[in-house]
């Protein structure tokens, strides 16, 4: 099973772009920024069409990165948290889906741990300690930047780790924050 990245709004994508867009042809037809009466010139309003530009952009180069997290039974073929290469089974004590609240917006979630086995080096040091038994583990990825769900996410880890899935450290399925 491969995990994919949560696809952008691509309408918004090119309202950003043809947003700038505009503003950098008016920038170019000689109107100018004014910010409290005080002419800015045109070279502030080309800066500033730029920004909108190179959002759109950044949000096309998210759309097109490579898809995290491929699950299967030779192990997880791994293209994130600084891994970008095959990780068999053998190598991975434990897999955890953890539960975390993200900081910024208090929305909780699930996050796709692992627990490198011992004398494994994997090209990125484990310097997160899991929540279930304290262990050095890589955050690989948050289950809401992905298109799958927790259920399918579960039942490929399940499927294909067997006795690596640890036991969950809480209940399953986040509910809403408090």
């Amino acid at each position: 099973m491969t995990l994919h990245y949560r696809p952008p709004n691509f309408i918004m994508l090119g309202l950003y772009f043809l947003a700038g867009a505009f503003v950098i042809y008016t920038s170019q037809t000689g109107y100018e920024l004014t910010v409290l009466f005080i002419p800015l010139g045109s070279t502030a309003l080309l800066i500033f069409g730029l920004l909108p530009i190179l959002g759109a952009l950044w949000g096309v180069r998210q759309a097109l990165r490579p898809d995290p997290v491929t699950i299967d039974q030779t192990g997880l073929v791994l293209r994130v948290a600084g891994i970008n290469r095959v990780v068999p089974w053998a190598a991975i004590a434990a897999v955890f889906l953890e539960p975390h609240v993200n900081p910024g917006n208090d929305t909780r979630t699930h996050r796709l741990v692992i627990v490198p086995a011992p004398g494994v080096d994997l090209g990125t040091a484990a310097n997160y300690q899991n929540k279930a038994d304290g262990r050095p583990s890589i955050i690989l990825v948050a289950l809401d930047d992905l298109r799958e769900s927790y259920a399918e996410v579960t039942q490929a880890l399940a499927t294909y780790a067997g006795p690596r899935l640890a036991a969950q450290v809480s209940n399953p399925e986040p509910g809403p924050s408090v």
